[in-house]
């Protein structure tokens, strides 16, 4: 979508509000998804003013889209704000270092070879104890500390297994991502372990890149398109079905049909757990497990691939589990991409009070299905000093996993 023309379907119901993170916070209508609409309009005048409140507002939504999965208007909410996100760079004023370090945070992800290279870096980063050191350090900007919580606290390199079931399914390719290989091997080798106990062969396209989204709601969309055109190299024209299991990115491949006119990709994408769910329980077996585990449903899954679902029916392929919703009602946990980098206050608030009843609570598990929620979620834990393990549904099904 290159104009914000879809705006004129939103009739302006305010059926949206009580849905919108952001609202449901602050009360204020330019918070809200008609607000920012109103906004968007305005951003067409030939005399637009490109006021800081114009900014401080488009730039507060989540894209989240909860407005969007209930609007009455099929109003398309997500790319109405792309195409506003876009039209605002050209005007924003950024310091120096501002503007590099975003130019250097989104070229770091658009190349395997500097992924490779941050990977590596990081892990002697937390080899030599600077990441312990640095949150003893007095005066270390907020920014600097912020990211610091975000990174995992370390884990051993996660072992890929080898040995395929009897009976072989075909092949699968497995959409490793960007930031998830990096900080969350872990989910990526259960998967991989799911897949070949089910006979599946598994895949790793070698040339496969970060998904674009990050770009594409960031208002560099030249740059998620070559992200992916690089994709669709990578993955060829085969009819082997691409598993995802950010559910973040799995939304991104989705839509490169939408964006690109890519098909050939986003026909083939699903989610790891709508993948195995399509399979009969009794294929694998799992050891029981009587705990109580809480649920957190991505905004990604539930308001884009309508899939929220299954977390709660994958979970119950174990035995003896008690799954519990973190969030019934929808609501976002404020990690939404790069929004927990540049809407610090806003992101902490919204997952504060999602991570709230965990407090009062004996669980010491919490899953969720992005990696983006993964690290916001364990970065407030770890501030809250509670011994929650935060894992993807994957990973706890390969644990129990027998044999």
């Amino acid at each position: 979508m290159s104009d914000l023309s879809a705006t004129d379907r939103c009739v302006k119901c305010g059926l949206c509000l009580p849905h919108c993170p952001t609202f449901r916070l602050s009360g204020i209508e330019a918070d809200s998804p008609r607000g920012r609409i109103s906004l968007m309009q305005a951003m067409d005048s030939p005399d637009v003013s490109w006021s800081p409140g114009l900014f401080r507002y488009l730039d507060r939504c989540l894209e989240c889209r909860a407005c969007e999965a209930m609007c009455p208007s099929k109003v398309p909410f997500g790319q109405l704000m792309d195409t506003a996100r876009r039209r605002l760079e050209p005007h924003r004023q950024r310091s120096l270092p501002g503007r590099w370090l975003r130019a250097a945070g989104l070229a770091m992800l658009t190349s395997p070879a500097r992924l490779k290279l941050f990977g590596l870096a990081l892990r002697v980063y937390r080899q030599l104890g600077l990441q312990r050191l640095i949150t003893r350090l007095p005066g270390l900007p907020q920014g600097l500390r912020r990211l610091n919580r975000l990174l995992p606290a370390g884990h051993s390199a996660a072992a890929v297994p080898t040995q395929f079931a009897a009976e072989t399914r075909g092949t699968v390719d497995l959409f490793r991502g960007c930031v998830a290989g990096l900080v969350d091997p872990h989910t990526l080798a259960a998967a991989q372990r799911l897949l070949q106990q089910l006979g599946y062969r598994v895949n790793v396209p070698a040339r496969q890149g970060c998904c674009g989204a990050l770009h594409q709601h960031n208002g560099a969309p030249r740059a998620a398109a070559r992200l992916a055109e690089s994709n669709r190299t990578a993955f060829g024209d085969s009819n082997h079905p691409i598993l995802v299991t950010a559910s973040g990115c799995a939304a991104q491949l989705l839509e490169y049909g939408t964006l690109y006119g890519e098909t050939g990709v986003s026909q083939r994408v699903s989610d790891i757990l709508h993948f195995l769910l399509a399979h009969e329980r009794t294929a694998l077996q799992f050891a029981p497990l009587p705990q109580t585990v809480a649920v957190h449903v991505p905004c990604s899954h539930r308001n884009v691939l309508g899939q929220g679902q299954d977390i709660i029916d994958i979970l119950d392929w174990i035995p003896q589990l008690r799954p519990v919703p973190l969030n019934p009602q929808g609501g976002c946990c404020g990690a939404a991409g790069s929004y927990l980098l540049s809407q610090p206050e806003v992101a902490d608030q919204l997952r504060d009070d999602m991570l709230e009843p965990l407090a009062r609570s004996n669980t010491r598990l919490l899953v969720t299905s992005n990696i983006g929620c993964f690290m916001h979620l364990q970065a407030g834990l770890k501030e809250k000093g509670l011994d929650i393990e935060v894992v993807h549904p994957v990973v706890l099904l390969a644990r129990q996993l027998q044999d």
